[in-house]
């Protein structure tokens, strides 16, 4: 299934075997029933980096499952004042 997934604050794709490898902002196919943390996983991002998904607008967890022309936005959570 296809994704349009955007990467915020300085993360980029880390998976050399990906060819959105280095980007921010791709489409990516990924297998039906892939998780917002399987997809986290295919993307290299550092386990250790707390992060939050935004999936079509809403605010989602690591276990909701990605679906079709699903927009995801990944960002860490940032602070300030």
């Amino acid at each position: 299934m296809k994704l349009e997934v955007a990467l915020f604050a300085g993360l980029k794709c880390g998976n050399p075997e990906l060819p959105c490898h280095g980007e921010r902002e791709f489409s990516l196919e990924v297998p039906d029933g892939t998780t917002v943390r399987e997809l986290r996983a295919l993307l290299a991002i550092a386990p250790a980096i707390p992060l939050l998904t935004i999936v079509n607008n809403h605010h989602e967890q690591e276990e909701w499952v990605l679906k079709e022309n699903d927009r995801v936005g990944i960002f860490p959570p940032i602070g300030g004042g």
